[in-house]
């Protein structure tokens, strides 16, 4: 099964769910899904100020995005305090038509992870795997 299975999985999950699916909440899930479950998708997870971080699975989530396979959002987000423009949240939706082929062992892990929230999934990883959190571009271990 290819990462991009997993993703088109994973984001299906969501859907049923009614989970909208974040950057953290997609990079914390797959994450997991390679330390808990033992499922080597290559994707290397180096730490980073919010927890792991894969470069390589942002770049497929663009390369989905490009082919029509999954629906990438971006919307404003407005500072509360001085109403100026702070920049774009980005979500992942599937796209229209999409296959998924997964294992229900598979399904099974994406339900149990998507129903908690984000806070939850960062403080489980950063009590379990501490070592990938507080590392950023302009820090060095």
């Amino acid at each position: 099964m290819s990462i991009e299975d997993y993703i088109l999985a994973f984001l299906k999950t969501a859907e049923e769910e009614k989970v909208i699916v974040t950057p953290i909440r997609l990079q914390k899930t797959f994450f997991l899904l390679e330390k808990e479950k033992g499922i080597d998708l290559k994707l290397n997870f180096e730490p980073f100020f919010f927890g792991p971080y894969s470069e390589k699975l942002t770049n497929i989530m663009y390369e989905l995005g490009k082919q029509g396979l999954i629906v990438i959002k971006h919307k404003e987000v407005i500072n509360p305090l001085d109403k100026f423009f702070w920049g774009y949240a980005e979500t992942y939706e599937l796209g229209k038509n999409v296959e998924i082929i997964v294992s229900e062992d598979i399904l099974s892990f994406f339900r149990d992870w998507i129903k908690k929230d984000k806070n939850e999934i960062l403080k489980y990883i950063e009590e379990k795997y501490p070592e990938y959190f507080g590392i950023g571009p302009i820090q060095s271990r």
